[in-house]
């Protein structure tokens, strides 16, 4: 071939070499730009329909709390026209500014979103306690008069409280006999401690709206109906525990302590619950979620809603006088129609609305896990049925002492010592609400007073007793997420 052809050549070779570069090039720029949009494509379907949707994020109030942590076969739900309903948790289903605490349930039927709720569809009823911190108002456990506990809500497991304390250990089981507190003075704020677990900062607890009911092989949690009673304290123990595998909950049920009875009353008397002395729940027979009416006087101040003239003027009668809803109760135990005033049925709870939590004052007494060591500084049960010491975690445990009114033996927190009036009384708790310590052979809190205790129940009452049964006895449950 001539020099000629050797250049034909050439430049046919360098043409296709450019053509193909050219190619490639071409290729490649449409590839990145295929990658760039199945990119963009996949972030707009996130956004659409992923974590990253404003479609897709849980509803939170402008309070602060944290948001509710739903345990395993919790179903959310608001109180709409009337009705309870299975609420979208993307859209408002509590409220705390305005006093609406979020209630949950396990329901023994299937619902979705925006259902009616029936009471015989629901047999466990909870009410969320976000964490929070208080600002202390009688931290050398003087006498002092009923006022609003200044409170705020924390972030997730934050612990933004200066007060800080600890239980001296005694005895050789581990149990924790006092209580020194650093930074404790008027003013200061503490994280209150019974979002403190274990080693485990909780978010919040859940806390049975009601006081339990059905049987100790099967707890319920419902309104309108008897509460359980005649049980020890280890058997309310036992059988509040198993709620968590009895109803596949995948977190931790336990029988309230009674720190976390006192962080249920602070929250009440604070702007976010009502602030004010609870109704009672005046039922004989021990119907839970009842009201009387008023707040446990020795006069009815609403003795023209009752049906019946012959009782009315009673502080207690069999049935109580209202629902948990604001239902008037017929002489026969039948329910009637909503009273002319609601408030007569739903001032019986924490909030003053019917999103709070009942039986708090009145109904039956209330165990509690709180225990008063022996003289030897070990756990005492007492008459209470535990042949060994249950886990630590689950009691607050109180000095030993011999006589009922050495209210100093309280705690921060557990509105015993810091919530009385009357300082070293048997009934100067707030609103002469009954104040008896454990001592000597009655180890045992229980809480809230009962029917037939009068103005001497309420939120802020506790007694001493052995730990037995009786048929004015009953508990309550508390369930949370364990991580």
């Amino acid at each position: 071939m001539n020099n000629k052809g050797f250049a034909i050549s050439g430049i046919i070779y360098s043409l296709l070499i450019l053509f193909l570069l050219l190619l490639f090039g071409i290729l490649s720029i449409m590839g990145a730009r295929k990658m760039i949009l199945d990119k963009l494509k996949n972030e707009v379907m996130e956004e659409l329909n992923g974590e990253n949707s404003d479609t897709n994020k849980q509803y939170a109030d402008n309070s602060g709390a944290n948001m509710p942590e739903l345990l395993d076969n919790m179903v959310p739900i608001k109180y709409e026209n009337d009705n309870w309903v299975v609420a979208d948790t993307k859209e408002k289903w509590y409220d705390y500014d305005a006093k609406e605490w979020a209630n949950a349930v396990v329901l023994n039927t299937t619902k979705n979103v925006g259902d009616t709720v029936s009471e015989s569809e629901i047999d466990l009823w909870y009410v969320w306690i976000p964490r929070y911190k208080y600002q202390l108002f009688n931290a050398d456990n003087g006498s002092v008069n009923e006022q609003e506990i200044q409170i705020k809500f924390e972030s997730g497991t934050d612990t933004t409280g200066i007060v800080k304390c600890t239980d001296n250990i005694s005895g050789t089981d581990g149990t924790t006999s006092s209580e020194t507190c650093t930074n404790a003075s008027n003013g200061a704020w503490y994280t209150h401690p019974a979002f403190t677990l274990g080693t485990q900062e909780l978010t919040g607890f859940w806390v049975g709206k009601f006081e339990v009911s059905g049987s100790t092989s099967k707890i319920t949690i419902k309104s309108n109906v008897t509460s359980l009673r005649r049980q020890t304290v280890s058997s309310f123990f036992t059988a509040i525990q198993n709620i968590n595998t009895t109803y596949n909950l995948n977190g931790d049920s336990h029988m309230m302590k009674n720190m976390e009875w006192g962080a249920v009353a602070y929250l009440s008397h604070s702007k976010y619950g009502i602030n004010e002395e609870v109704y009672i729940n005046n039922s004989n027979s021990f119907y839970t979620g009842r009201s009387g009416g008023n707040v446990g006087g020795s006069t009815n101040t609403v003795a023209t809603q009752y049906p019946s003239s012959s009782t009315s003027s009673n502080i207690y009668y069999n049935y109580g006088y209202y629902t948990y809803d604001g239902k008037i109760v017929n002489y026969d135990g039948s329910i009637g129609d909503y009273a002319s005033d609601r408030t007569l049925g739903t001032k019986a709870s924490t909030t003053g609305n019917i999103y709070g939590v009942y039986d708090m004052s009145g109904g039956a007494w209330e165990y509690v896990m709180g225990n008063m060591v022996n003289s030897s500084g070990t756990f005492y049960s007492s008459s209470a049925g535990f042949s060994t010491p249950p886990d630590s975690i689950y009691y607050d445990s109180y000095t030993y002492g011999i006589s009922y009114t050495t209210h100093s033996r309280g705690k921060l927190g557990d509105a015993t010592k810091e919530t009385l009036k009357t300082f070293g009384s048997n009934s100067g708790g707030w609103y002469s609400d009954y104040a008896y310590f454990p001592s000597t052979s009655d180890s045992w809190f229980y809480r809230g007073g009962y029917c037939l205790n009068g103005s001497n129940a309420g939120l802020f009452s506790f007694d001493d007793l052995a730990g037995g049964g009786s048929s004015n006895r009953s508990a309550r449950a508390v369930a949370c997420v364990r991580r």
